[in-house]
């Protein structure tokens, strides 16, 4: 590994960025809009005020004919709020902090980058991050530096799955998390989406389609179970079963067609994906798929319910809702002997006595 220093002032970063030699997709990182409207405003005032400003890490990389390319391994949420700014996608927060500039005080509070002084733009424009390249990096030197340089980041627990998992299975999952359904068909909060649940019931799901394909054991859904599992699947998630995944997020976006669904709330993405696996193998239309879930969401099943509430991802509730949108899922469609456990028809009463039970 070689690392130096490279000289560039944002200006030329972020036309680097417009040709596409500066890129932010490289798979361990976070996702996009990390940060909230203070966290960018106050980015902007360091830069303004002189105030320090962390270290950034690229890797340098050529693609595939050859061209070199710089993937921002720490550094994508203040590149990218720093180039919102310039065009124009937001103003300052209300509590940004005003500074001096050769003895004159200067308001920031509530400005975009096109009404700030002509000065302030020239100093944010030239402004020369301090900027190490790294180059030559193994894919597992490249894990180790992004966790050590993240060691003090309030990272959520699913965001740091990404390290476990490796470069290639995260660089996989991200193009799942980037389909329609993912991007504008589930319902999560603001908070959730920032935590990166979407990679979380991405990963629920398959865990539950390994439980029931291959009879991986599981105590819960958790996301302390889910990173378990992450250890489990790295470099053991083999084509099939990525060709699998893939199929089942093409047809849940050519079902719900990008439209947001309130039934698709975090604890219920899960059930749905892998239900939709058993729609796939009975051959229902996308559209009709839609269509149950409408109806299923239009009433409060008593069977769904009772698995939903206090420590709904232990293992008992979480099946109870499998079996329980199944069968509601089997009389919908007129089909006879459907075991979305993949237990036998015995399940049901199981998963029920287990649930009175807890």
């Amino acid at each position: 590994m070689q690392k130096s220093n490279l000289p560039k002032g944002v200006r030329s970063l972020k036309q680097d960025y417009e040709r596409g030699i500066l890129r932010f997709d490289n798979p361990v990182q976070r996702a996009g809009s990390q940060w909230n409207l203070l966290q960018k405003s106050l980015l902007i005032h360091s830069i303004l005020a002189e105030f320090p400003i962390p270290a950034m890490y690229f890797i340098k990389d050529k693609d595939e004919d050859g061209n070199t390319f710089f993937s921002v391994l720490d550094a994508k949420q203040r590149l990218t709020s720093v180039f919102e700014f310039i065009d124009g996608e937001y103003a300052l927060h209300a509590s940004t902090p005003s500074y001096f500039a050769d003895g004159v005080l200067i308001e920031l509070a509530d400005k975009t980058f096109d009404e700030l002084p002509i000065e302030a733009k020239d100093s944010i424009l030239g402004c020369r991050f301090n900027i190490q390249c790294l180059e030559d990096c193994f894919d597992d030197e490249v894990e180790e530096i992004f966790t050590r340089l993240n060691n003090s980041t309030p990272l959520s627990p699913i965001q740091k799955c990404r390290g476990i998992l490796g470069m290639e299975l995260s660089s996989w999952l991200r193009t799942i998390c980037e389909t329609d359904f993912m991007q504008h068909s589930i319902s999560l909060t603001l908070t959730q989406a920032r935590k990166e649940c979407n990679l979380e019931v991405i990963l629920q799901s398959m865990l539950l389609l390994d439980a029931r394909h291959e009879g991986y054991d599981y105590k819960t859904i958790s996301c302390a179970e889910v990173t378990k599992y992450c250890h489990f699947i790295r470099d053991n998630y083999n084509e099939d079963k990525r060709k699998m995944i893939e199929d089942i997020f093409s047809y849940l976006s050519e079902a719900f067609g990008g439209e947001k669904h309130k039934f698709l709330r975090k604890s219920n993405i899960p059930m749905v994906v892998v239900l939709s696996k058993i729609a796939i193998e009975e051959e229902i239309e996308p559209e009709k798929y839609k269509a149950f879930i409408n109806e299923f969401s239009s009433y409060e099943s008593p069977q769904y319910q009772a698995g939903m509430g206090s420590g709904n991802v232990k293992r008992v509730k979480t099946e109870y809702r499998l079996q329980a949108i199944c069968d509601d899922f089997a009389e919908y469609f007129g089909i006879e002997g459907l075991d979305i456990l993949g237990k036998g028809n015995e399940a049901e009463s199981e998963v029920a006595d287990e649930t009175a039970e807890d």
